[in-house]
């Protein structure tokens, strides 16, 4: 083809079929970028205020009805969209061996929701290990919309959305942390919100609101240690000091603690690194400050959590020696009827008190780790730990462990697949901390600190979700490809 360009000609080389193709190629998947980005951000930005919108009384009433349904959705476009990028990149890579060792930890995690399928199947009662009960909502059903959630998030390329996302988290939950506070001021304004407690928010239990107040209080934290700008620098601290504040007043001991130590793991950081010292040093007398003068009905919170915490350790430190009385007693009553000495056994166990550590914990563990040595394969499946804690005379539903929850629930080999995924996406992100990338190492310590609350606390498909988008956040700088 001849083009003139003032009686000059010049000769333009027509396209070549092969680079015409590849345009398109490239067009239609920038296309499909930027669409899957707007669909996930917008489900996202939903999802996040809707504690917001559960506060406020004209649409809370809506909300409530339709939370777990609007999860659904989530999870299902999560799902699809992960399933369509699986499908797209295994037919456009050449070297498999490599794409399968990048995807190991979602090959785990399928792999894991496969056994819990097997382990729910067999399950006592199928109808709660599929469906959950009407509290919790935790069933094999909701274990598939969280793996839709941690698909979405690691699908969204773009830092500059998950920025947005991450300040669109702080916003509502200091927003609602005002409103409370402000419907305590003034109770005329009770008829336009719903919720006002204090300690549980809009959650159903103080200790939900706990674990949803750590994310925030940690996402805030680091993007103030993080940040340059000083304006943005102030806002973040003073979100952070907020948040906190909050979270020793909702007096989640796990939540706390879970906080502490994530902090003092990036003090470690910063100092290996020698970045980010003095802002972190900040955040730590920030948190050591509060803790020394938030107090509540006269007694200082964190101080009186760490004194039952020590004591706790001093109960537990004594087993050894109460056992053997235990086993003294027992022997001189060999010669009781069988059925009355269970059950002497049964109420003896309850009122040990090394059972009593961690505000009952220690019972809840201990008789999780003998339902996994009874069950160690297939486990319960989810949802059917309350009647096997009831022929111990215990009142519960959950471990408050996560590890003992994921081995009760899918056995030892659930266990094992799920734990292993989380590990390799953490160890492999550990060197992309040294990239200066302030939404991957907010997701990573947030992840973290998650983690280590869960030690002590339990799921809920209110709060869950957010771990899991931290999580794909994570995962998502895992993936050479993207």
């Amino acid at each position: 083809m001849q083009k003139k360009t003032k009686g000059i000609e010049v000769k333009v080389k027509d396209k070549e079929p092969e680079e015409i193709e590849s345009n398109k190629k490239l067009n239609k998947s920038f296309d499909y970028i930027k669409i899957k980005n707007i669909t996930i951000a917008i489900l996202f930005i939903i999802w996040l205020i809707i504690p917001l919108l559960k506060e406020i009384k004209i649409t809370a009433g809506i909300t409530l009805a339709y939370e777990y349904q609007f999860m659904e959705v989530v999870g299902l476009v999560g799902i699809y969209l992960f399933s369509y990028y699986i499908y797209e990149t295994i037919k456009n890579t050449k070297d498999k061996k490599a794409l399968f060792k990048e995807l190991m930890p979602f090959v785990l995690l399928i792999l894991y929701l496969i056994w819990t399928l097997i382990s729910c199947a067999f399950a006592k009662d199928t109808n709660k290990a599929f469906y959950g009960n009407s509290y919790r909502k935790e069933g094999y059903i909701t274990y598939l919309i969280y793996g839709g959630f941690f698909a979405s998030a690691f699908l969204i390329k773009s830092s500059k959305i998950k920025k947005i996302l991450l300040n669109i988290f702080l916003i509502v939950t200091i927003s609602n942390i005002a409103i409370i506070k402000l419907v305590h001021v003034n109770t005329d304004l009770v008829k336009y919100f719903y919720f006002n407690e204090l300690n549980s928010a809009v959650f159903e239990n103080l200790n939900h609101y706990g674990y949803y107040l750590l994310l925030a209080m940690m996402t805030a934290c680091f993007l103030f240690i993080k940040e340059k700008k000083l304006w943005l620098k102030i806002l973040y601290v003073l979100g952070y000091i907020i948040l906190l504040y909050t979270l020793i007043l909702n007096n989640t001991f796990g939540s706390y603690l879970a906080g502490a130590i994530t902090l003092i793991i990036f003090l470690i950081y910063a100092i290996r690194n020698k970045k980010y010292i003095k802002s972190t040093f900040s955040a730590i007398l920030i948190f050591v400050i509060l803790s020394c003068i938030v107090t509540q009905n006269g007694k200082n919170i964190a101080m009186n959590n760490f004194k039952m915490l020590f004591n706790d350790i001093s109960k537990i430190l004594n087993i050894t020696q109460e056992e053997k009385s235990d086993n003294k007693a027992e022997e001189s009553n060999k010669e009781t009827e069988e059925n009355n000495k269970t059950e002497e056994i049964n109420n003896k166990t309850t009122t040990k008190s090394w059972e009593k550590a961690g505000s009952g914990r220690a019972k809840l563990w201990r008789y999780g780790l003998i339902m996994i040595s009874q069950k160690p394969i297939l486990g319960y499946g989810a949802e059917n730990l309350e009647a096997e804690y009831a022929k111990y005379n215990v009142n519960a539903d959950r471990p408050h462990n996560l590890l003992i929850q994921l081995a009760t629930t899918s056995g030892i080999p659930g266990l094992l697949l799920y734990v292993s995924a989380i590990a390799i996406i953490l160890f492999r992100g550990i060197k992309y901390l040294k990239v200066d990338d302030e939404v991957y190492l907010v997701a990573y310590f947030v992840t973290l600190a998650y983690l280590i609350s869960a030690m002590f606390g339990n799921s809920m498909y209110y709060t869950s979700p957010y771990f899991f988008i931290f999580l794909g956040f994570v995962m998502n700088k895992n993936e050479k490809n993207t």
